[in-house]
């Protein structure tokens, strides 16, 4: 038997990713991935509520139009936008675009995933009625 104990890194429990900043931004993606979970459910139960009839609807439409759900949705967006670009930073290592013996650059994928995004949002402002 060996008396002595090998050395064991204290790691806190519950702050081990402040330590580094890509901890912090891995997390911070993690948490925003909640907070676009929540976001959607809303969505889905506003779904569900005009389904049911004109009353339901209104209800719904009245908590979400409320002070605490504008703020909500304002915090969901910024959750959304900071979710929405750690996936477009990702994309490169995700998907290797070879195009005869060279390989895509990183940066062009990126930009075209924020293209579409720019297009398709033009589009959702139009068929709304806003732009």
């Amino acid at each position: 038997m060996n008396p002595r104990k090998p050395y064991v890194r204290p790691i806190s429990k519950t702050s081990w990713f402040m330590t580094q900043s890509r901890y912090k931004v891995y997390m911070l993606h993690e948490i925003s991935s909640l907070f676009v979970a929540i976001y959607s459910a809303i969505l889905i139960i506003g779904l569900v509520r005009l389904g049911e009839g004109e009353a339901a609807w209104q209800g719904w439409l009245d908590a979400v139009t409320s002070p605490i759900g504008v703020i909500f949705h304002l915090i969901a967006f910024v959750f959304a936008l900071i979710h929405t670009t750690s996936w477009f930073k990702a994309v490169p290592q995700a998907m290797r675009i070879q195009r005869g013996e060279e390989i895509v650059p990183g940066k062009l994928i990126v930009g075209a995933h924020y293209g579409v995004l720019a297009a398709v949002s033009l589009f959702v402002l139009i068929l709304a009625g806003v732009a």
